[in-house]
């Protein structure tokens, strides 16, 4: 299987400067405009760099391999099965990962009425959302009825094209729903948040450590926990706050700064909310000489 570029050579050119972003052209002639799609097989690294972003929406679905995703000083790793979305003016940079085996990736690059829409009914976020799908089989099917239909040269291509990418983004979304239904392993971000729960810890931050989106891990993690990733750095905050008020001399400041609180007076709420009284109260009633 080679690589594969498609693009509607015969669209209507009105300026210079549409010619110069040639196959990036915004349009709201139909609920979905297909401007160029492809597939991608590379052996080695490389590197597309595109810091203003393109004037339409960019699909980017992984086969094989990794790709690495920069910008606005965030670094994302993407694997296979794996699937992001670059809105318009959003400014990247992708480098192929090539280890044992090729980089294999689709592509495909959009506009239309009803873009943020069809994107939103099927469940595809925006990147930095990482989209994980459970199979890559019934979207690279989806993919080459799209390649199909760039041979249509009829009066009827562009409104082919609309349906049949509508079609893919259906698939899609049922892929991503199918993965969502998966227990996903959670073990590396809770050894990290037992390790780190007294710094900064963001959502999305724990999420890719198990690469997959913020929805899918907030869902598995209630799923398998029963509490949200938040109540449960919480609990290991306020349960080492304790230790402390119990066994130490350091004042309510200290410790809300040792057990991770943005500040003390956040940690005397949480703590009142969580104990029922205050940490000084509790320290008077409960510390350890």
């Amino acid at each position: 299987m080679k690589s594969t570029w498609l693009y509607l050579t015969d669209i209507s050119i009105k300026s210079p400067d549409e010619s110069r972003l040639y196959g990036s052209r915004e349009s709201d002639a139909l609920p979905l405009v297909v401007n160029c799609a492809g597939r991608i097989i590379s052996p080695k690294k490389q590197t597309n760099n595109v810091p203003n972003g393109r004037l339409d929406y960019y699909l980017l679905y992984v086969i094989a391999g990794k790709i690495e995703i920069f910008t606005e000083n965030e670094l994302i790793i993407v694997g296979a099965n794996s699937l992001v979305v670059f809105p318009p003016k959003k400014g990247y940079s992708h480098t192929l990962i090539v280890d044992e085996e090729p980089v294999n990736y689709l592509w495909v690059h959009f506009t239309g009425s009803a873009t943020e829409n069809s994107l939103s009914e099927c469940g595809i976020k925006l990147f930095p959302e990482i989209n994980q799908t459970s199979t890559m089989n019934s979207i690279s099917s989806r993919f080459q009825k799209l390649f199909e239909g760039f041979a249509r040269k009829d009066r009827f291509r562009d409104l082919d094209l609309c349906a049949l990418l509508y079609r893919l983004l259906i698939e899609v979304g049922r892929a991503i729903e199918n993965k969502s239904t998966d227990k996903i392993s959670l073990s590396k971000s809770i050894r990290y948040i037992n390790e780190f729960y007294n710094t900064q810890i963001k959502i999305s931050q724990l999420a890719k450590i198990e690469n997959v989106c913020m929805t899918t891990y907030n869902l598995h993690f209630k799923k398998q926990l029963g509490v949200t990733p938040t109540q449960y750095i919480t609990k290991l905050r306020i349960d080492s706050a304790v230790e402390l008020l119990e066994s130490s001399d350091h004042t309510v400041q200290e410790i809300s700064e040792l057990c991770g609180f943005v500040d003390a007076n956040f940690f005397t709420r949480t703590f009142k909310k969580v104990k029922g009284v205050s940490p000084t109260a509790y320290r008077k009633a409960y510390h350890k000489p």
